[in-house]
């Protein structure tokens, strides 16, 4: 599968994972603890030399069909959105997460539907999205796009010592409006 490293999309860029965006990462991260709170990997980067670690390792993934995009609106860091491909090419999860300031105006349910619609067109059959079972906001974009909730696991994510149920929603590309 190939997929560009660099994304135009209405008034967003979506750009490769760089080290050179990492005092970003780290201050966008800090600034939205509490959003972020349900994706426990963003805690490791929110000092300069994490996010570069983590940048750097994001970056190093790309080839192996871990695809994530950095979402910048005006040059300013808003968000990120990742494809992470898995068997055979056929199955990819979507992440996503969006500075509480750009929250309700559709930037990541336009992105979300980008990267599904690639997916879909180099041959890739189901796109799932896990969400915690409180995450309102999250479960809301994949309903949005025409998930199907398949199921929660419960008591599947242990954090913070308290252990957590998952919302799994998913898409086939032969779904109807799967690519609009």
């Amino acid at each position: 599968m190939i997929f560009p490293t660099q994304i135009e999309l209405n008034d967003l860029i979506l750009k490769k994972p760089s080290t050179e965006f990492a005092g970003q990462v780290a201050d966008l991260v800090l600034r939205n603890q509490e959003e972020f709170k349900f994706i426990p990997w963003t805690r490791g980067q929110t000092t300069l030399p994490k996010a570069e670690e983590s940048l750097k390792s994001m970056a190093e993934k790309w080839e192996k069909l871990s695809i994530t995009y950095f979402l910048f609106k005006a040059e300013r860091l808003i968000g990120y959105a990742g494809l992470h491909v898995r068997d055979a090419k056929q199955v990819a999860e979507i992440s996503y997460y969006l500075d509480k300031d750009y929250i309700g105006h559709g930037y990541i349910t336009g992105v979300i539907k980008k990267l599904q619609q690639m997916f879909f067109e180099q041959g890739g059959h189901r796109c799932e999205i896990f969400c915690n079972e409180t995450n309102k906001r999250s479960c809301a974009v994949a309903e949005r796009l025409n998930y199907r909730l398949d199921g929660t696991m419960r008591e599947y994510e242990l954090m913070d010592g308290v252990y957590w149920g998952v919302r799994i929603y998913s898409k086939l590309s032969t779904d109807p409006l799967a690519v609009i």
